[in-house]
């Protein structure tokens, strides 16, 4: 049949700017309620955020 004619191609991943990696950040973590964290668990998640960005 012609199904496989209609696969997809897989596109290389966009280079973002620090900028953007920072922004992209900060709306994700939007999303979370951060008033009930320990301020261990605030470091903690800003150093995974941090060494994501990188």
């Amino acid at each position: 049949m012609g199904t496989a004619d209609n696969q997809p191609t897989p596109t290389e991943p966009v280079k973002l700017t620090q900028e953007q990696r920072l922004a992209q950040a900060r709306e994700y973590a939007k999303q979370f309620k951060f008033e009930t964290l320990t301020p261990e668990e605030l470091k903690k998640i800003r150093r995974n955020a941090y060494a994501y960005l990188l």
